[in-house]
């Protein structure tokens, strides 16, 4: 994530926006969805791109210049032979997947294309894929404008990440899980299909060929949306049959993943379960559960367990889920790696790097993330460069204020919330035999 991205994403934990309902252009993306989303034959959503009012005007040309950003990428490959091997499988896993096709040479240059350049995101922290590959929609055309600028972004549909954390913290037995490639299990009509077409080849003894992407993908703007609604139709059309899942699909995902839960193992496995097998209607595939009572988790594959240790949790084991730290065998909810002490000279960019990532969403540590705020103002009242030292004042702050931080990872707060559920004779998770 750029300082950019992560920037923003701190603004918008800290606002409360109230919204009393769809701009014109949300109302559009919707309308579009609801009158043109089909099913093919297995159950899985085929979408539409909402496409701008000028995007006839606003899309240019692509093909030169995302050629130009794969041969560049192939380069790498050629100075890192592991980042080729891994990239290539996971291409290979994309087109075996049938979620990307071979375009036939022969077949005319379509009136309106798009080629999105793609590059490797890396995430070590995976339990499944370390690598990513992503494609990016916001590279200019010759208009001036990307695929994305020429797209609609479209509504949210989900609730707010603060409703779901407030709520996940109301349940005795808590349930996590995630969407196996979630966006891929979405199918995109055949007639969007040339707007996102990318170079590949899998050896440089063969030509660079064209593949088109068959399903929604990361990196496009409105993905979010037709992926977030597709689970709203999917508990729309199928969840009446479903009392526990068909509620928790509603309000209890946040894009891809799952936090809820139920106040006894009974009922969260059940939930479990009618999830899974409502999700599968639609082409989903559940995985990655974690609950902070291991008996909620049996009965399922290793491999579909959220834990390194699968079903006998590790001591202290941290599972990540919206962006906070939990540890499900002491059900606590904990801060990892917030700050490390800077060895180099401290910058703008160092400290405004490590200010935005400061996640915190429920507000546990404000007083904490209040006095960097204030070191932030203070840093922007001086002219300085991005990479130009700040002053022995600034510095001194911020030196004391890591060290303060650094006791955070011990830091713990109980997950679960109701305490005084115990007078109503409902028992704490020590209890759960």
């Amino acid at each position: 994530m750029s300082l950019e991205e992560s920037m923003e994403r701190f603004w918008k934990i800290e606002s409360l926006v109230m919204k009393d309902g769809y701009s014109p252009e949300e109302r559009r993306c919707e309308q579009l969805f609801q009158t043109t989303t089909t099913r093919d034959k297995d159950g899985r959503y085929i979408v539409r791109l909402p496409r701008h009012p000028d995007f006839g005007v606003r899309l240019g040309a692509s093909k030169t210049s995302a050629k130009r950003r794969f041969e560049l990428l192939e380069k790498r490959f050629v100075r890192n032979a592991k980042l080729k091997e891994e990239y290539h499988a996971f291409m290979k896993e994309y087109y075996e997947l049938g979620h990307m096709r071979l375009v036939r040479d022969e077949l005319p240059e379509p009136v309106e294309s798009y080629y999105l350049p793609h590059h490797p995101v890396f995430k070590e922290s995976s339990t499944t894929t370390k690598i990513r590959v992503v494609f990016d929609g916001s590279s200019k055309t010759t208009s001036g404008y990307s695929l994305n600028e020429a797209l609609c972004v479209g509504p949210v549909v989900q609730d707010e990440l603060l409703d779901q954390l407030l709520r996940f913290r109301t349940y005795r037995v808590s349930l996590v899980g995630d969407i196996a490639k979630m966006y891929r299990q979405i199918l995109l009509h055949p007639d969007d299909r040339q707007l996102v077409r990318i170079f590949f080849r899998f050896s440089t003894q063969q030509p660079v060929r064209i593949y088109e992407l068959n399903t929604v993908t990361y990196g496009l703007a409105p993905s979010s949306f037709l992926a977030t609604r597709a689970l709203i139709q999917l508990a729309d059309d199928e969840g009446g049959a479903y009392p526990r899942a068909g509620p928790a699909l509603r309000k209890n995902f946040y894009v891809d993943d799952f936090i809820g839960g139920a106040n006894s193992v009974e009922e969260a496995t059940l939930l479990r379960d009618e999830l899974a097998e409502l999700l599968l209607k639609g082409g989903f595939e559940l995985r990655k559960w974690t609950s902070n009572c291991p008996d909620v988790l049996r009965g399922l594959d290793e491999s579909q367990i959220g834990t390194t240790s699968k079903m006998s949790f590790a001591s202290h084991e941290a599972v990540k889920t919206l962006g906070i730290s939990w540890v499900p065998q002491e059900d606590w909810l904990l801060f990892e790696g917030l700050c490390q002490p800077d060895t180099d000279i401290i910058t703008k960019r160092s400290v405004l790097s490590t200010i935005a990532k400061m996640y915190d969403p429920l507000g546990m540590i404000a007083p904490i993330v209040i006095r960097a705020k204030m070191i932030m103002q203070e840093i922007w009242t001086y002219s300085c460069d991005w990479d130009d030292a700040l002053p022995a004042g600034i510095v001194s702050k911020w030196k004391q204020l890591q060290q303060e931080i650094q006791s955070l990872s011990q830091y713990r707060m109980e997950r679960y919330l109701m305490v005084h559920a115990r007078m109503y004779g409902v028992k704490s998770r020590d209890e759960f035999g």
